[in-house]
């Protein structure tokens, strides 16, 4: 079940299902607890996915940016290819478990797996020696709202409002020297988002376990 990146609406949309809750609360500060809770989902749901269907290969070059729309960042690349190759995503430490012999950095091949080093960007192991006009990378991303951004996509709002609601909730009421601070509160809100996030998650886990080349999905933890 994966997401393709639509139309925005504003964080203030989601003022209602807070302010009712904790209404001693500056609309500012509740703008910026949806804010985080939209980007603390979605880094941890990985639901927004965008697809990137054409990075050119360039010779001896082993990361690649990633371009997201506006006021959107990159969190991890879901499923990436060589050409048609699929490339398997594997941390820093499994790539020096397979290259006992040499620095993984350092190896040059075609490419086979892929990781994730710094954002934005991400890194095929081995890198090309040589590339042709043809060769490229094509990948599926997942994405989440930056600090600074006004909006988060429609999907959010309409299949998440409660949850993100809960989130937010959460982290007014923990904000010490509020007259709406209640610890219990932030804590019982924030066990609802937790549990709002592992129901997505584990929808997106029974979407994707029904496609029909099952073995083609492989993440990069």
């Amino acid at each position: 079940m994966s997401q393709t990146y639509g139309y925005s609406v504003p964080y203030e949309q989601f003022l209602p299902e807070v302010m009712q809750f904790v209404p001693d609360v500056a609309d500012l500060i509740a703008i910026n607890a949806i804010r985080n809770a939209c980007i603390e989902f979605c880094e941890r749901t990985r639901y927004l996915q965008i697809d990137i269907p054409y990075i050119p290969l360039v010779t001896g070059e082993s990361s690649y940016f990633i371009n997201t729309p506006e006021s959107t960042k990159f969190v991890l690349p879901e499923v990436c290819y060589y050409n048609d190759v699929l490339l398997i995503p594997k941390s820093s430490d499994e790539l020096a478990g397979i290259y006992r012999m040499a620095d993984w950095r350092d190896v040059k091949a075609n490419p086979a797996y892929i990781t994730r080093l710094i954002m934005p960007e991400i890194v095929v192991v081995p890198y090309p020696a040589t590339v042709l006009s043809t060769d490229f990378l094509r990948c599926r991303v997942s994405i989440a709202p930056t600090r600074d951004s006004t909006e988060v996509d429609s999907e959010i709002y309409e299949q998440f409002l409660e949850v993100i609601s809960f989130g937010a909730r959460s982290r007014l009421y923990s904000t010490p020297k509020q007259a709406y601070y209640d610890r219990g509160a932030a804590d019982q809100y924030y066990r609802m988002f937790k549990y709002g996030i592992s129901e997505c998650r584990e929808r997106i886990t029974k979407g994707l376990s029904r496609d029909s080349v099952k073995a083609e999905y492989q993440r990069f933890v």
